[in-house]
């Protein structure tokens, strides 16, 4: 009910950006309504609550990070749920970006430290760190949904979307077992799945990264198209 009250606020009062996600919503999706996207938002803006109310997620295949690796993590439902129980059960270091605002900076960060073993970086730590942390077994997570200006255009939805290179540049670097992690909501319950990736890279480091960014976006693409409304359509992905 919350989420749905929250979702109908956004659509009819708050509108923010929702054009954007309309408009993107339609290119992808013709055949489905866009007002499932008030479901998306919704359940966004809810996962904080829930947060701050002690709520956690079922993490399915988590033997998969033992040892740590290379994992894609992106914008579905739930992103700090997940990676919030995710940190409860295994090291992370997570790349994220620290909003503007800095009232919802300290707040992201109290309930990111309910966290048992949670690393953050921005685009303005030394890369170093991230090597560092997978180098002594840590699961690395990469945010790779959204656009990067200087990023390389791979295909997204059928079309040329700039995608950060970084996953890509550190999976031929370091060799690291690469995983992808996506999560979902069910009912009151949200679930978390880790995924092993099996890539075939080039030993070209070029052709490497071009490959490897071009199935980042595959591995999303696939899982947007099983829950359309479960990703954050928000972002400017194809500018």
């Amino acid at each position: 009910m919350i989420a749905w009250l929250l979702g109908w606020i956004w659509w009819t009062v708050l509108p923010i950006r929702k054009r954007l996600a309309v408009d993107s919503y339609r290119r992808c999706f013709p055949e489905r309504d866009p007002g499932e996207l008030r479901r998306s938002v919704g359940e966004l803006a809810v996962q904080y609550l829930e947060l701050a109310l002690g709520k956690r997620a079922e993490v399915r295949n988590l033997e998969l990070a033992a040892g740590g690796g290379l994992c894609l993590a992106g914008h579905f439902a739930a992103w700090d749920i997940m990676l919030v129980s995710l940190a409860c059960q295994v090291p992370v270091t997570a790349f994220i970006k620290v909003p503007s605002s800095p009232l919802a900076a300290w707040l992201l960060a109290r309930l990111r430290s309910q966290a048992t073993d949670l690393e953050l970086l921005t685009a303005q730590d030394s890369p170093r760190r991230a090597y560092d942390a997978l180098r002594s077994g840590r699961l690395v997570l990469l945010v790779q949904d959204q656009r990067l200006n200087s990023g390389r255009a791979v295909p997204f939805f059928d079309r040329p979307a700039k995608t950060s290179p970084g996953f890509g540049a550190m999976a031929w670097q370091t060799g690291a077992p690469l995983l992808g992690i996506y999560q979902w909501r069910e009912g009151r319950k949200h679930i978390v799945q880790l995924e092993r990736l099996s890539v075939t890279v080039p030993e070209k480091r070029g052709a490497a990264i071009t490959a490897l960014t071009a199935e980042s976006q595959r591995f999303y693409e696939e899982r947007i198209r099983r829950r359309p409304w479960s990703w954050l359509w928000l972002h400017d992905r194809w500018r």
